[in-house]
């Protein structure tokens, strides 16, 4: 199949971007289905790449190789999963709880890939990549040691690509389901159920973070963990030597794994409350408790531009009162998800938030996802994640 461009169009294709849109594109060739491989031409003839194509979806077209003559295969999946394997293994201590593939940010687009020791979690966000699943499941399996696959494909961004939402094991060795299981992470204990957990099971993307408190939270500190997921976070202030943590989120499953996290290793300075986190943050202005620490990380507020400026007004909302909640010369370790809020303008929240609040902010740390969920810089949509330690003083 061939793909020709409309003029001018390669511009941003050829400096790295790995999409092409469907009102880029001029006209196609012997198209027969959604997710095949195609040859994408600029206007006048010239051969830029071949990549998945998508006549019923935003993005039509996804990157794979500049090559005309690599096949797209279960050997490109296995050098592609291998490489990016290799970048994984290049850090010290990395482990066997990492994210194998991130997508386009390992030049397999659509393709997330999280690893659990010899089990594994995998999405899977565009057609092409939805045709060569079976071969993702050999490499694993042959390649990559897996005694258990599960598919976590229950998200709205398989319904923009024509694909189902699913979520199944497909593929058992011991015939056990062994899709809850406990492991360790950075030296704690943790309980993970990968197939009730949140995305591919558990977010790695914020562990290289969770970590961080250990440089900053001291003996006798009391720390506050908003939107505290399946207690990563407070798991860790707790390791670090917190004297008490308060953890909070609305979802009763979420509650449910920290406090079972927490009896795993033995903490017992933890209170976990099932809460909705702007309700909580205003129950605590009638008390008199105010923080050493305080970490925000919210669910993403907005998946598209038109919301971004309502989004500003919740993160406004909720860091203006995280701030009130802290004792002077106190610590704030706040987040965005979203790519479509720029760090200019979470930066710019900050400071009104400040502002609303009376404090005085300095930016001790920016963080973004951990090592293993790399950045394309050509694709904005690859950096999500923004974080900000802050000193918040009086």
């Amino acid at each position: 199949m061939k793909i020709i461009l409309k003029n001018n169009e390669e511009k941003r294709i050829l400096s790295g971007h790995q999409w092409i849109f469907s009102n880029e594109i001029e006209k196609t060739e012997d198209f027969s289905e959604n997710g095949q491989v195609a040859e994408l031409y600029t206007s006048f003839g010239k051969f830029i790449g071949k990549g998945f194509y998508n006549k019923n979806s935003l993005i039509a077209y996804r990157h794979l190789t500049d090559k005309q003559d690599e096949v797209i295969d279960g050997n490109f999946i296995f050098k592609r999963l291998s490489m990016a394997n290799s970048l994984r293994r290049k850090k010290l201590n990395t482990g066997e709880i990492y994210r194998l593939a991130n997508s386009e940010s390992d030049f397999l687009p659509g393709l997330i890939v999280d690893k659990f020791e010899n089990k594994y979690s995998i999405q899977i966000f565009s057609a092409g990549m939805e045709l060569l699943k079976k071969e993702i499941i050999e490499v694993l399996q042959n390649n990559f040691k897996a005694d258990f696959i599960l598919e976590k494909n229950d998200n709205e961004i398989r319904i923009l690509e024509g694909l189902e939402k699913k979520e199944e094991i497909l593929f058992d060795k011991t015939g056990t389901s062994q899709n809850e299981f406990e492991t360790e992470l950075d030296g704690i204990k943790i309980f993970i159920d990968l197939l009730n957990g949140q995305k591919t099971g558990y977010y790695l993307d914020q562990q290289e973070n969770r970590v961080l408190l250990r440089k900053y939270i001291k003996a006798g500190d009391n720390v506050l963990d908003l939107f505290c997921n399946e207690g990563g976070f407070s798991l860790n202030a707790a390791f670090a030597g917190a004297e008490k943590v308060t953890a909070a989120d609305s979802s009763e499953h979420s509650i449910k794994m920290c406090e079972r996290n927490s009896q795993l290793n033995g903490f017992s300075n933890i209170d976990f409350i099932k809460a909705d986190v702007f309700d909580f943050l205003n129950e605590g202005f009638q008390k008199t408790e105010r923080y050493d620490f305080i970490i925000l990380d919210p669910p993403s507020f907005t998946k598209s531009k038109k919301n971004v400026f309502t989004a500003l007004k919740g993160y406004t909302e909720l860091n203006y009162k995280a701030m009130k909640l802290l004792k002077p010369n106190s610590f704030l370790f706040t987040f965005s998800c979203s790519h479509h809020i720029s760090e200019k303008a979470f930066e710019e929240m900050l400071i009104q938030s400040a502002e609303k609040a009376g404090r005085s902010i300095q930016i001790i740390e920016f963080r973004n996802s951990s090592f293993d969920h790399p950045v394309l810089p050509q694709m904005s949509e690859t950096k999500y994640l923004k974080g900000y330690l802050l000193r918040v003083t009086v």
